[in-house]
Order: structure tokens, then sequence, then C-alpha cells
């Protein structure tokens, strides 16, 4: 039995999230995003693997999507410099992006995930995760 619930992919949430870039040897704070959304912003989205920011976490690696400054069609790339990661700086120039490509920012949704009870960011128990909401939106086509 499908859920209602499992077509409700328009929406997503874009995070600041911390990376550790094996390549530079440096933290960076990028952009990711919950899920790949539909409309044209999926041509920008990277699967990338990160590795474990520290050697305390439990956790070796995870999956995440990221917000590309250049596209990337097949969903799937190997990020060797940070040129093409997206940062908090970029957050701007997302935001128009977003709005040229017939996206919505859903400021009101946004602010009660900030200031209620549930942390939207770190969303399953064992996974834990430095990640800052930024802003939740959904595609409404052009």
């Amino acid at each position: 039995m499908e859920s209602p619930f499992d077509n409700a992919s328009n929406v997503c949430c874009l995070y600041l999230e911390p990376f550790l870039n094996s390549q530079c040897k440096t933290y960076e704070n990028i952009l990711t995003v919950s899920n790949i959304p539909p409309g044209p912003l999926a041509n920008m989205i990277a699967r990338i693997h990160s590795t474990k920011l520290s050697p305390f976490s439990t956790i070796s690696s995870n999956c995440l999507l990221v917000v590309s400054r250049y596209p990337c069609p097949y969903h799937s790339m190997n990020m060797k410099t940070s040129e093409h990661f997206m940062y908090a700086s970029d957050i701007p120039n997302v935001i128009g992006y977003l709005e040229k490509n017939g996206y919505k920012i859903m400021s009101d949704i946004t602010n009660m995930a900030h200031k209620g009870p549930v942390n939207f960011a770190n969303p399953m128990p064992g996974m834990p995760r430095n990640r800052k909401l930024v802003f939740m939106f959904r595609y409404e086509g052009v």
C-alpha cells in the first residue's frame, strides 16, 4: 500500500551543513537539500559521500545532496575542489535562482520550524548532524 505522504516530495529543505573536505583538509559549511526537488534545481543537486567529521563520530560516512555551483546531470559527482560547493554567502543567489525558476520559499513554515520544538535538521535518530535549516521551499512551476 502506498502512503499519500510518499508523493509530497515537491517540498524541500535547504540546509547549511558542515563537511570535511578531505582534498583541501578543511571544514566547510556547504548548502545541502533534504531531497532532490522537482524542476530545474534537480540538475544542480549532486550526491556526494562525506567522511565523518570527527574521529569520535560513530557514523563512518553518509550521503549528502549538495547544491552545486554548476549543473551535474547525473546527480553523482566527485567534487574534488571546493569551487563546486555553494556556501552561506551564496544563499542570496540561491534565493534568486529559486524565485526565477518557479520555486516558492515557504517562509511561514520555515519560521514555525525555527520556533518549534522539533528539529527539522536532524531527522533520523542515530544520525546526528550539525546542519542548520535555512528555509523550506516547494516547486510550483513556471
